[in-house]
């Protein structure tokens, strides 16, 4: 059970689904991008929900993710090196569950 800054006590199932639910949004930004969908709007919601995770729990991941999130907003970049960067995205939020 992780404690948040609120203690109220989160059980680890609902830390895990929310996570997983994140992932998938993590993923959808690959193919949105590859059809030339709006995957900036994706990725900034997700971002949102991040951030607001990082308020709740704080750890040194939520800087890692974030950076590399926040990365592709500002740099446009091959689809390859997007990719990766979703992909190594996805194992960071993996630790927190």
């Amino acid at each position: 059970m992780l404690i948040d800054k609120y203690n109220i006590g989160f059980d680890d199932e609902v830390i895990h689904k929310d996570v997983q639910r994140l992932t998938n949004q993590l993923w959808k930004l690959i193919p949105m991008r590859e059809h030339e969908e709006d995957w900036a709007k994706q990725l900034d919601t997700v971002i949102i929900e991040i951030v607001g995770l990082n308020e709740i729990f704080i750890g040194p991941v939520f800087l890692q993710l974030l950076s590399k999130l926040e990365g592709l907003k500002v740099k446009e970049t091959n689809f390859e090196l997007y990719r990766k960067t979703i992909f190594e995205s996805i194992s960071l939020l993996q630790e927190l569950s």
